[in-house]
């Protein structure tokens, strides 16, 4: 009897306790609204270790049947484990399959995405299960895929029947893309079939089968196409396939069609590799079918069948701390970047590729007849610089000329200011050697050396003197063609300068915003220079180190900033003080006392003629974030004819969609005098106008001109364009797709379109 007392108790609290349970979970709607709690662990089995799982249940009504081991909750079910939640309104949790069902409003969040459906099974272990009429969202990029059915077949993959998919409000959407089946791999592809596109509830297009990214992160597939149309080239297509390699390469195909001159094909390879170095090389190519009727009619003359166009920019990080630059740009003929401007081929597309994997662009514009390909090697130390240099020029007048210089190439070793021992003397060198070589003519090699002593000065806080003195050496070994001059010639130039400056400073306080104080310095400079030169022998005339540097004249001017120190908090509350630069301006000029002895008929420069040279000025305005604003110039006062030179750009930016840029660009000896605006206006709601136009103002020719009309709401946009460069009328339709990026092509001419 005393034996059976303390089990017949222990049974007894059981009962007691399962009886509580039941008749709560009965009896808590109508007697206490308050929710049960409580709490369960999943893998009961497992040892007491970082596997194990806690589930946290939350509702208005529990219950346990512990025989089938199944929790039942009905009422605001809510169930947590981290950063895992499930709700719905009623759920029945089997332990035993480690299986949870769910009716009502349904909601799972597994990590940042989360699905929806009216009836859910689910697997609490593997996450993996069963939605009717759910939905399904991707944070990664904001993608939601419904379906009459979904199944999460695994931790990335799922499949659906009858749905859509869109980047907008699932309940309304703008755009969508239907679906009879998809299969769907989270950091992959979704891969549908037999879809439609839809434009509000207007179907656009159709497809048997396409592939939709479902995370940024680099997948192989097909990129968006784009489509267009002009008088010279037709009814132009191009699709991209886009290749990963491996992580630290990937390879873009494109496949393009004209009809108005075949088809082009295209690679885009890219690479970022500890030991092969960052860099992005392009290559395009095309059997041009066109007919030469077509081309004198928009003013192209015809240069060949073969076109192509292969540029590179790579950077290389070699052994013994060598750093290497590669830059290649050849193009078959001197059309070919008016002709194909869009697409692969785009000019903008190149740049935009180029700044973004080496931080430099192209030398030369689209419509430049010279093209420049360069290998660069250097080893950089502390205090001196090793490099070496091939320099190649495509001529594209008429072909190459026999006559271009190359550049194969070229040494330099250049010792930056370094103080002689513990005196205030400082010294730099500066020397190259080149081979210089063309097809025809003569073939030269030069050595180039110029050291200099240098031995600053301080009066009074406010003077600075700069004395100082160099020497250039340069021989020249010359193969001549066809002329009695000594094979071996050389030249000597010594010269002396000094150098006087100042610098004052004063601080303004002011309350504009952040900005707290102005700053402003004015530093005065003027120098006098002198310079003489001996020729022993004939020399050649290969670049402007070898042009007459004999003068005796004064350089004078004065450059003056305006500094605004800014004061912000930070998040923390903590004061960060910046400064910027509102503007700046610099004014300098030479006065040549004396003519050069000898006259240079290579290199006639106003800079080198007797009396004043032209007024250099260099004016930057930037008060604020939505101005922008540079004048260069070179004003000539004696000639009306040459050496005047005039850059200015003025951008404006409201910051609420409203941009105008205005550029002009005057070259008197080039016989450069252009004017070109760019407008970007938002006008309704939602509606955006642009403009560009490239006007000659010698020739009184509006030589480009381009007009856009573009529709933007929520998550998707539309816009129209026309565009007319010489000759060629061209007409452009785009569509923009949040999540899916944009079919067709802005105005190509204008950035501020995109």
């Amino acid at each position: 009897m005393n034996r059976l007392f303390p089990e017949v108790v222990r049974r007894g609290l059981l009962l007691c306790c399962m009886l509580m349970i039941i008749t709560g979970a009965h009896t808590a709607d109508a007697a206490d609204p308050a929710p049960f709690s409580g709490s369960f662990m999943l893998d009961q089995g497992m040892a007491a270790d970082a596997a194990r799982s806690e589930w946290n249940i939350e509702a208005q009504a529990l219950a346990y049947d512990q025989q089938r081991d199944l929790y039942e909750a009905e009422g605001d079910v809510k169930i947590t484990s981290g950063d895992r939640v499930i709700q719905a309104d009623r759920a029945a949790l089997d332990m035993q399959e480690r299986k949870a069902e769910l009716w009502g409003n349904v909601y799972l969040k597994y990590g940042r995405n989360w699905l929806k459906g009216s009836h859910v099974t689910w697997n609490l272990d593997n996450e993996t299960g069963w939605v009717d009429d759910g939905i399904v969202f991707f944070e990664e990029n904001k993608f939601f895929v419904q379906g009459r059915n979904i199944n999460k077949t695994g931790p990335n993959t799922l499949t659906a029947a009858e749905g859509y998919l869109t980047t907008c409000d699932p309940s309304h959407p703008d755009w969508k893309i239907q679906y009879q089946s998809m299969n769907v791999e989270v950091g992959g592809y979704a891969w549908a079939r037999n879809i439609s596109m839809w434009a509000g509830p207007v179907p656009v297009a159709f497809l048997p089968m396409a592939g939709v990214p479902v995370k940024r992160e680099r997948q192989s597939g097909f990129l968006l196409p784009w489509a267009g149309y002009s008088d010279l080239l037709g009814y132009d297509f191009e699709i991209p396939y886009y290749w990963v390699i491996r992580d630290d390469m990937d390879l873009t195909f494109y496949a393009r069609y004209m009809s108005e001159r075949g088809f082009m094909g295209g690679l885009e390879f890219q690479i970022n590799n500890p030991e092969w170095g960052k860099g992005v090389w392009m290559f395009n190519y095309l059997s041009d079918q066109v007919d030469k009727s077509l081309l004198a009619d928009q003013g192209y003359t015809f240069e060949t069948r073969d076109r192509f166009w292969a540029r590179a920019r790579h950077d290389v990080q070699l052994p013994w701390n060598i750093t290497g630059k590669i830059d290649i740009d050849l193009v078959s003929d001197k059309n070919f970047l008016q002709e194909f401007w869009n697409g692969s081929t785009s000019y903008n597309h190149t740049e935009k590729i180029f700044q973004l994997y080496s931080g430099r662009g192209s030398l030369y514009d689209s419509t430049s007849l010279v093209r420049e390909s360069t290998i660069y090697l250097e080893k950089r130390r502390e205090s001196d610089l090793l490099s070496m240099d091939l320099r190649y020029f495509q001529e594209l007048q008429d072909a190459i000329e026999p006559s271009t210089v190359q550049k194969l190439p070229g040494f330099t070793y250049t010792i930056i200011p370094k103080w002689v021992g513990d005196s205030n003397l400082y010294y730099t060198l500066n020397s190259s050697a080149v081979d210089y070589l063309r097809r025809e003519g003569d073939q030269e090699q030069r050595l180039d050396i110029s050291p200099r002593v240098y031995y600053p000065l301080h009066w009074l806080d406010y003077i600075n003197v700069e004395p100082s003195t160099g020497f250039r050496s340069t021989s020249y070994i010359v193969d001549w063609d066809n002329k009695n001059y000594d094979n071996f010639n050389q030249r000597a130039v010594t010269d002396t300068s000094i150098e006087i400056n100042s610098r004052v400073n004063r601080v303004f306080p002011v309350s504009l915003g952040n900005t707290v104080a102005l700053q402003h310095s004015f530093r005065p400079e003027i120098a006098y220079e002198y310079s003489e030169q001996a020729i022993y022998g004939h020399t050649p005339r290969l670049d402007r180190i070898d042009q007459d540097l004999s003068r005796s004249g004064v350089r004078y001017g004065f450059s003056t900033f305006l500094t605004a120190k800014n004061v912000v908090n930070d998040r923390l509350g903590n004061s960060v003080t910046s400064y910027r630069d509102w503007a700046r301006l610099r004014v300098f000029q030479f006065y040549n006392i004396e003519k050069p002895a000898v006259e240079d008929p290579f290199f006639t420069t106003n800079f080198m003629d007797e009396g004043f040279s032209p007024v250099g000025l260099r004016f930057d305005l930037m008060p604020l974030k939505y101005i922008t604003l540079s004048y260069n110039a070179d004003l000539d006062f004696r000639s009306k004819s040459q050496g005047d030179l005039h850059d200015f750009f003025v951008t404006l930016d409201s910051g609420k969609g409203h941009i105008v840029r205005v550029d002009y660009q005057r070259r008197s000896d080039l016989g450069i005098n252009e004017i070109t605006t760019a407008v970007l206006l938002k006008t309704l709601r939602n509606i955006y106008l642009n403009a560009y136009y490239d006007y000659f103002l010698e020739e009184g020719y509006l030589y480009q001109q381009g007009y856009g009309l573009k529709y933007v709401r929520g998550c998707w946009g539309v816009g129209l364009a026309f565009e007319r460069l010489g000759e060629d009328n061209r007409f452009v339709v785009t569509i923009d797709l949040m999540g899916l990026g944009t079919i067709g092509r802005s105005l190509t001419t204008s950035s501020m379109s995109n």
